[in-house]
């Protein structure tokens, strides 16, 4: 079956090269146009692969397979992938490809685990139930992502590696500079409301990029979450505000040049300008001279930066959990060894920006993972060198909550008397997924 050689080859591509999973797709099938129409069924199976690549790896360790080869190997994870979850192949086709291409008796090998599918307490029998191993395998999470999330409790890092398996939602946030969101949900079905304003929950068959008003700029991607904190500390003129990004996901860029528009003075740093094009086409498209838009390190502003601002949000890059249901192979490509560099930046991006904030001025802190070492952690230890900042709110959301987000978010305030000191950050160890997301700004 071409579908299943095809797979196999993406699998191999994005596994042996680290080829991203949309990449390893678009190399096989953009110059192949004859191939168009088994993109979705080789897409579902390599993504359904993917998403419980570790349990099959684990399965196929068994003795009667060590001595396959990893072709053979790769080809069996697909087979088990549609007979245990994607169920678009016959068993007739798949069992006639498997002979010709691993023969007879590998095939016939397979069929004690073939036999497990629709059982889910036959998948992993030989191992404890709520194991960390046990827990790995089921949900597709490595280990070492299980322990830093256990640090909030092993209940709720259970409840975040279920979550993750479920598909990723497309939500875009309204441009009502162009069309207004009641507009847009009276006009038919592919669009749902959220508890976020202007921010629309998508739920068209087509690919949301195909949407016309999604080409004709109407709509951008945006998380529940950003939109939500965006709304709740804000400024008014004559005030200004500063907006440092590190994260691969600018979108929070992109909201502030729609909802204050040229109404204060805005200045949005990021490492390179040359790496943002659709921020400077809004720019230009809306002629919004209010904005400075700049290249600099976030330990050295000046030149771009003159004067205290009333708020200063820090996105800093992280691990980036949130995107593990958008990226079926995001953790198999994950290096963990990174993770020290990303927490020096974390804490440079804070410190840098800490010093543009005005006395009585508000600092955002905000991450898109679920990660103590990276939030409240470093919140913690930026205060220890600190006291004139205090919190005025943290929080951690997970996927399992109302904004469908993995994002921390800390709000702190510089005091107009710099000698004073606070007490150390109480614990955040697991904060309540109900009620707990929508982020309400005091004194507003």
């Amino acid at each position: 079956m071409e579908e299943l050689n095809l797979s196999v080859k993406i699998l191999d591509d994005i596994i042996d090269q680290g080829t991203p999973f949309g990449e390893a797709l678009r190399k096989v099938f953009q110059p192949n146009k004859d191939l168009q129409p088994l993109r979705s069924t080789v897409a579902g199976l390599v993504g359904c692969e993917l998403r419980h690549h570790l349990m099959f790896e684990y399965m196929m360790e068994a003795d009667e397979f060590k001595d396959w080869d990893m072709a053979a190997k790769r080809l069996a994870y697909l087979a088990l992938a549609d007979v245990f979850y994607f169920k678009r192949i016959s068993n007739e086709d798949l069992k006639a490809h498997l002979n010709a291409a691993i023969g007879e008796d590998k095939a016939l090998a397979l069929e004690p685990l073939f036999a497990k599918a629709g059982n889910p307490k036959d998948y992993l029998p030989d191992l404890a139930p709520g194991s960390d191993l046990h827990l790995s395998l089921r949900f597709n999470v490595p280990e070492w992502v299980l322990k830093i999330w256990k640090h909030f409790g092993h209940g709720t890092a259970y409840k975040i590696a279920k979550a993750n398996t479920r598909p990723s939602k497309f939500y875009v946030r309204v441009r009502t500079s162009m069309i207004s969101t009641d507009g847009i949900l009276m006009s038919g079905e592919d669009f749902e409301k959220t508890p976020v304003a202007d921010v629309l929950l998508y739920k068209g068959k087509a690919p949301l990029r195909k949407n016309e008003l999604y080409r004709k700029g109407m709509l951008f991607d945006i998380r529940p979450a950003t939109k939500a904190i965006s709304d709740a500390y804000r400024v008014e003129d004559p005030k200004e505000a500063l907006l440092f990004l590190g994260a691969k996901d600018h979108s929070m860029i992109l909201e502030w040049l729609e909802s204050y528009g040229s109404q204060v003075g805005l200045n949005i740093g990021v490492y390179d300008t040359a790496k943002y094009p659709d921020v400077t086409r809004v720019l230009k498209s809306k002629n919004l001279k209010n904005v400075n838009f700049f290249s600099a390190e976030p330990l050295a502003m000046e030149a771009a930066i003159s004067h205290p601002q009333d708020l200063v949000y820090c996105i800093p890059d992280s691990s980036d959990f949130d995107l593990i249901r958008e990226s079926p192979d995001f953790l198999l490509h994950f290096a963990p060894e990174t993770l020290d560099e990303v927490y020096v930046k974390q804490k440079e991006m804070l410190e840098g920006t800490s010093k543009y904030v005005a006395e009585g001025g508000t600092l955002v802190y905000m991450i898109y993972t679920i990660s103590k070492k990276e939030g409240h952690s470093t919140i913690n230890a930026f205060l220890a060198d600190h006291p004139e900042f205090h919190i005025v709110e943290e929080k951690q959301g997970f996927p399992f909550d109302e904004l469908d987000t993995s994002y921390y978010c800390c709000i702190l305030q510089k005091d107009s008397n710099l000698a004073k000191a606070e007490p150390p950050l109480p614990d955040v160890s697991v904060l309540p997924a109900e009620g707990s997301t929508q982020i309400q700004a005091e004194g507003k």
